[in-house]
């Protein structure tokens, strides 16, 4: 691929995961709930999905068996949850806050990945986790003295990092599954279950999806073409020549882009204790990133 195109790609990711908090910000300003922020962007990639799939991918859909979609309706499931979570904690917290924690995914599946895949870690992973970790809790602790950090630091800090939790389970699930389907085919399974899983949320919980400004649905259809075209398909192609240690790299960068944002745009200011936490937390997913690209593997998965 060459140079330039490559460039305009990385690019474009970093400006996708920067500036797409912003525009839920915005929406969310507008007065449009999460719950149905999500909603618009999950059926929106999943119906613009729908062509592709029944052209190029109908064959496989067809062949999936009741495992494949078993664990695809779970991975759909937490997707959404991951989403709902992390939207919500942008109702509670700082931008700042939001980004750093939702990229702490790689720090939270440690366990699962030693039990499930019997990896062995370094030592300089186990340092770079304890480091995250620290950074982690100056973060939260640092929401309480920020001049804006939102109506419950705390709360949204938590918020953020169960979502990213959710996020983990996903990636285990999706490990397992786009081994053994096309991984064009298995997004958009996870995408349109999601989407209706989100449907069943929003249906139980009678949160009305109508009635809201005309500038909402625009700022919703510009966070699902900011965070499912620009990010995941710019992800998806970026991989096809950099690496997924490169990759969350270049997302960590995303985080340095929306804290200015937010700085300009909402006056969102850290507190020190947040700076330098949101600097270990950032420094110490990137090197557990690379440990883990070289974690020694015991056994064959178990899931």
């Amino acid at each position: 691929m060459p140079n330039r195109r490559g460039l305009l790609i990385i690019v474009t990711i970093v400006f996708s995961a920067g500036v797409t908090p912003i525009a839920i910000r915005i929406t969310q300003g507008e007065g449009m709930p999460s719950a149905v922020i999500v909603l618009i962007r999950l059926w929106l990639i999943s119906l613009a999905m729908i062509p592709l799939i029944w052209t190029r991918y109908r064959d496989d859909l067809l062949r999936l068996t009741p495992r494949q979609w078993l664990l695809s309706g779970i991975a759909g499931f937490w997707l959404a949850v991951n989403l709902l979570m992390l939207l919500m904690a942008l109702e509670y917290t700082s931008v700042l806050v939001t980004s750093v924690l939702r990229r702490t995914t790689p720090i939270w599946i440690i366990l699962p990945e030693i039990i499930l895949f019997g990896v062995i870690f370094s030592r300089r992973f186990w340092l770079s986790l304890a480091v995250s970790i620290v950074g982690v809790v100056l973060v939260g602790v640092g929401g309480l003295t920020a001049i804006e950090g939102g109506s419950d630091p705390l709360l949204g800090a938590g918020i953020a990092i169960f979502g990213s939790l959710c996020f983990g389970i996903y990636l285990l699930i999706g490990r397992q599954l786009n081994n053994t389907m096309p991984p064009v085919l298995y997004s958009f399974i996870v995408f349109f279950l999601a989407a209706l899983v989100t449907a069943a949320y929003i249906a139980v919980t009678k949160i009305p999806i109508s009635g809201y400004s005309a500038e909402s649905y625009l700022w919703a259809t510009v966070v699902a073409v900011l965070a499912q075209v620009l990010g995941h398909i710019s992800m998806n192609l970026a991989l096809q020549f950099v690496t997924a240690t490169t990759m969350s790299i270049v997302l960590q960068m995303g985080v340095v882009v929306s804290a200015v944002i937010a700085f300009f745009t909402f006056g969102e200011v850290p507190s020190l204790l947040q700076v330098i936490g949101s600097a270990l937390v950032i420094y110490g997913v990137v090197m557990a990133t690379i440990e883990q690209g070289k974690a020694r593997w015991k056994g064959k998965p178990a899931i």
